[in-house]
């Protein structure tokens, strides 16, 4: 007889707690704002259907209303508590999901980087060497590397010796 109003009155007393919990984490924890309502629906929903269903307890005769006039309509806000509890609980889930995968893709594109240094363009590894970069480019796969020189830096290290000898292999006459 007393078993169902101990179940229900557990079950209550964990829905007030987790309600405690996520109103505590809710600055810290943004996604989980939504289930804060959906958990207070349900712990309403819970405490009508003790209300309404506990043997020794008839509210009707208390405010002195006709036998059973009060318990339907309590019974009543209980199921619609219950229907707004669930409805914010699948919101909250749908924006944690949301939530985390717009973590896991921040998360992959910061992974994705590569701290190199801007004047002699050695990277860092995970464990805080510093390497060439063309180290990188060979242990991450890419394709074989060969050598050359861009036409800037050819003027820019052979450019006198370029202007003394001609393309010919002859000294120019100065």
């Amino acid at each position: 007889m007393y078993t169902l109003f101990i179940i229900d009155f557990i079950s209550t007393i964990l829905l007030i707690g987790a309600l405690y919990v996520l109103w505590k984490e809710r600055l810290r924890f943004y996604s989980l704002k939504p289930l804060i309502p959906a958990v207070a629906f349900l712990a309403i929903g819970r405490i009508c259907d003790m209300l309404a269903e506990h043997p020794d307890i008839r509210l009707s005769e208390y405010f002195g209303m006709s036998l059973g006039s009060l318990e339907p309509n309590i019974l009543l806000v209980g199921n619609f508590a219950d229907t707004l509890g669930i409805i914010f609980l699948v919101y909250g889930f749908i924006k944690i999901i949301k939530h985390e995968q717009i973590e896991e893709k921040r998360i992959q594109e910061l992974e994705q980087m590569l701290p190199i240094c801007s004047n002699c363009k050695k990277y860092r590894t995970e464990d805080g060497q510093w390497l060439p970069i063309e180290k990188y480019l060979i242990d991450s796969g890419a394709p074989k590397l060969t050598h050359g020189i861009c036409p800037e830096c050819h003027e820019k290290l052979y450019g006198n010796i370029l202007k003394k000898i001609n393309i010919s292999g002859v000294k120019s006459q100065n």
